[in-house]
């Protein structure tokens, strides 16, 4: 009982701290950061505690072509790209429906790795993500989580978020390199997207110092707990196994909505609490089949930067 204790605080800080980074970013563009700076400041700072974690443990990256291949994929797509898109919708739109959008980076995978050929697009797959889609358009509409119609084109921009999660799980799963270890895969994956953002930055000019001294320290804090939060993903991926880790999907909902409401002081409306439970819904008939048969693929990805799309599958298949 103790071990399962630890395990689920260490499931609630994740889903905490990875509600939060959306609302931190925000918080850092209200004094004018530009969007990529943000998300250059992040990535940054967690390669460096990465790296820096990696180096104390002996595992440090690999950086033969095929893992740079790997790296950078996985940078680009499910750290630049994402970042460009839900930070650019977050200039606008609530952080409250940022965070109801995450968990639909499962649905996108799993018609992503059909697609690919890779998986089987059933007809309770096929359902759960209509549910789920059914979902985002509830969240979108007047009386939920975006309080003001005009800002839908931005929601709409943010909703590329969870679609560059799921492509990233599947270039993750494709370029994966044998014998990469998960902390490995992390350190280079954000080492990869620390360039492939100063690369987007620079041409958009959004590179630029912190304004004040207090957001500074808030983009080191935020770079810091991203970090944190990868080691805590897979620590718990190699203790409990993807079931038990890809809940923290619903943690971050929750979270990034309570930190919406303590932050910016969004109040969802009353049609908010039915989206969150057709998405919940449509990720639960997706991934219990998937966890059913036993697949890792197309677990859920964390806003502003999160985890390492497809790591954990790697670290499985090192386990067994």
């Amino acid at each position: 009982m103790p071990r399962l204790m630890r395990s689920v605080l260490a499931l609630l800080a994740l889903g905490t701290v990875w509600g939060l980074t959306p609302a931190m970013a925000k918080l850092a563009m209200a004094e004018g950061m530009r969007p990529m700076g943000v998300a250059a400041w992040a990535a940054g700072i967690s390669a460096a505690v990465l790296l820096g974690v990696a180096a104390m443990r002996g595992e440090w990256p690999r950086w033969r072509r095929a893992n740079l291949l790997h790296y950078g994929a996985g940078g680009l797509v499910g750290l630049a790209l994402a970042n460009l898109t839900g930070f650019t919708g977050l200039t606008r739109a609530p952080a409250g429906l940022f965070a109801l959008l995450v968990p639909l980076s499962a649905l996108f995978s799993v018609v992503f790795f059909a697609l690919a050929g890779l998986e089987r697009l059933t007809r309770r797959r096929a359902l759960g993500t209509a549910v789920g889609v059914a979902g985002v358009a509830l969240a979108m509409a007047p009386g939920a989580a975006l309080p003001d119609p005009a800002v839908l084109p931005w929601a709409a921009l943010m909703l590329l978020t969870p679609v560059c999660y799921a492509a990233a799980n599947l270039l993750s799963v494709r370029l994966s390199v044998p014998g990469t270890t998960a902390l490995q895969g992390a350190a280079g994956t954000v080492a990869g997207a620390t360039v492939a953002v100063v690369a987007i930055a620079l041409p958009l000019d959004h590179l630029g110092t912190p304004p004040a001294p207090w957001v500074a320290a808030l983009l080191v804090a935020q770079g810091v707990l991203t970090a944190a939060a990868y080691l805590i993903y897979f620590r718990l991926l190699s203790t409990r196994g993807g079931v038990f880790t890809s809940q923290v999907a619903y943690l971050i909902t929750l979270a990034g909505l309570t930190w919406g409401w303590l932050l910016f002081a969004e109040v969802p409306g009353p049609l908010t609490v039915p989206a969150a439970g057709l998405i919940f819904a449509g990720v639960l008939l997706v991934t219990a089949e998937r966890d059913a048969r036993g697949s890792g693929t197309a677990r859920a990805q964390p806003a502003a930067g999160g985890r390492v799309a497809g790591a954990g599958r790697q670290d499985e298949r090192n386990e067994a």
